[in-house]
């Protein structure tokens, strides 16, 4: 049986209350647009639903970037190396499996698990597959959505610093890497 619309916005309401107290905790943390090794995080606050449309990579010149698109803005997030090939799941610590030597994660908060979200997550070329042939990134890792965090996983040949860009028209968060 279907939801009705106004049905389907108090249900992504209510589950999305402790995400959002989750988020809220986050913090805007280290420098954007300047290359570290360290830990970003930022708080972008708004009542509107953010979906992931698209996942890229792409290599340029002295640097390997990969860009997330959104619907409408940005979502809060954290971009972190991982310590070890382990990611922490919803319930278990996962190996993962995932062409690269080091792994950073990227972290989403508030993004709704929703049929909407799902139709841009199950398109033909959301994000790129397999091991991919640039000098530093290897792979992006769709690590799933859970409770409005959704994670990806990028590996990459050595820790190299990197670099988060948020850009508008669409919105998007750029992380660069180093070659």
């Amino acid at each position: 049986m279907p939801l009705s619309p106004g049905y389907k916005r108090l249900l992504i309401a209510f589950l999305m209350l402790p995400v959002l107290s989750a988020g809220a905790q986050i913090g805007n943390v280290g420098r954007l647009e300047s290359w570290t090794a360290k830990p970003i995080s930022r708080e972008h606050r708004s009542g509107e639903l953010v979906y992931v449309t698209k996942v890229t990579a792409a290599k340029h010149k002295d640097l390997d970037r990969v860009v997330f698109e959104f619907e409408k803005q940005l979502p809060n997030y954290r971009v972190e190396y991982l310590k070890s090939r382990f990611y922490d799941g919803e319930a278990e610590r996962v190996r993962i499996k995932s062409a690269g030597n080091s792994f950073v994660q990227v972290e989403f908060f508030t993004i709704p698990t929703s049929e909407e979200q799902m139709k841009f997550t199950e398109a033909k070329g959301f994000r790129p597959k397999g091991r991919l042939r640039m000098p530093t990134v290897q792979s992006v890792t769709d690590m799933g959505l859970f409770e409005g965090f959704y994670d990806f996983v990028i590996g990459v040949g050595s820790r190299q610093p990197f670099r988060v860009i948020e850009l508008s028209n669409p919105a998007r968060l750029a992380i660069d890497f180093k070659h």
